[in-house]
């Protein structure tokens, strides 16, 4: 076993009472020690993970210093390493690269899964089941917010209107800009967002604006219309939310992006909730884990309610991977893929 390598369902040993040892089929190592923002944790030295027992996962782990740091992120990419490794890891414009080497890095899996449908050219096909269009051009794809040309050697550059965007609802904020997970744009006809989940949830807006820090994106229902608001959209673009249920933070900003980029750029937009089905359906009882498309359809006048998706990556495996030619490599990754010790994906 070399220590670059990367594990999944193939070779991590099935989950039996309390982890207790290294996750990896098979290892009897002596674990160590290594260092994270929450203390020493267990480490397995053969195999090179730092081991998180509580949830049963595991992070790449090839030492403390910049270079191993990079190294252990690279293992958890599978496609387009050395692309990824010069222009996006470490990337002043991507928020969090660091947590690409997590086990359950939702960026690492969305890097993986697209970029191979980019080389693979599976992307207008993709397009045309999202809105039903029919969709012939390749697209630009743009992965938070970088334009990504796998064939170029030149440093991705940022999405124009996203930046234009961002001058008009984000002024004063610092930290955090709104990076839409993944856009896809086919000049003169379409824009899709994609806000992209694995094992986490639509986050959830608070009641109270106690946490609303300047500089900031405000984390409140309040602070959040009072940013974001519908009156620099088209005339009737967005509907006045209801005052109860739940406030899909995320998905709001995305929405409201979508709508101001696409205005700009005169095509038809969409706006695609992609999320692990299987994470989901476990999870169901919490509101984070619920289908949010009531919420958004009651944000969108009847005659662009069609312009949002619930979709899942369970979903894109079936409909585009799992029978599609040149992409076996793809269909591996995410039928094996792990998280938190099992299987990802109900497939």
């Amino acid at each position: 076993m070399t220590t670059d390598a990367y594990f999944d369902m193939r070779n991590l040993a099935s989950p039996k009472g309390k982890l207790r040892g290294c996750p990896v089929a098979g290892c009897t190592a002596s674990l160590g020690k290594a260092a994270s923002q929450w203390g020493e944790m267990p480490y397995c030295p053969v195999h090179r993970i730092r081991i998180h027992a509580g949830t049963r996962t595991f992070v790449y782990y090839n030492g403390p210093d910049a270079t191993s740091k990079r190294d252990a992120a690279l293992r958890n990419i599978l496609f387009e390493r050395h692309y990824f490794k010069n222009h996006i890891l470490g990337n002043a414009a991507k928020a969090e690269t660091h947590r690409i080497c997590h086990e359950t890095s939702e960026d690492a899996l969305t890097w993986n899964v697209f970029s191979r449908l980019a080389s693979g050219g599976l992307l207008p096909m993709l397009l045309s089941k999202l809105t039903h269009l029919d969709v012939k051009n390749e697209p630009e794809l743009y992965l938070w917010g970088l334009k990504v040309r796998l064939d170029s050697s030149a440093a991705p550059l940022p999405f124009p209107p996203l930046k234009s965007a961002r001058c008009i609802f984000e002024k004063g904020i610092v930290r955090f800009l709104t990076e839409p997970d993944i856009m896809l744009y086919v000049p003169g006809q379409l824009l899709v967002l994609v806000e992209a989940k694995f094992t986490s949830g639509n986050t959830i807006a608070s009641a109270s604006t106690t946490h609303d820090l300047t500089g900031e994106k405000p984390k409140s229902r309040d602070g959040i219309l009072g940013r974001y608001t519908p009156t620099a959209l088209p005339h009737d673009a967005l509907l006045a939310p209801s005052s109860s249920g739940p406030f899909y933070s995320q998905l709001y900003r995305n929405l409201v992006f979508a709508i101001h980029m696409a205005n700009e750029l005169g095509v038809r937009w969409t706006l695609v909730n992609l999320v692990g089905e299987g994470q989901f359906h476990q999870r169901q009882h919490k509101v984070e884990f619920q289908d949010p498309t009531q919420f958004i359809h009651a944000l969108l006048p009847e005659k662009s309610r069609d312009q949002f998706q619930f979709y899942s990556w369970e979903r894109l495996y079936v409909d585009h991977v799992a029978k599609a030619t040149g992409v076996n490599d793809l269909a591996e990754y995410m039928y094996n893929k792990s998280a938190n010790g099992v299987k990802a994906l109900a497939v």
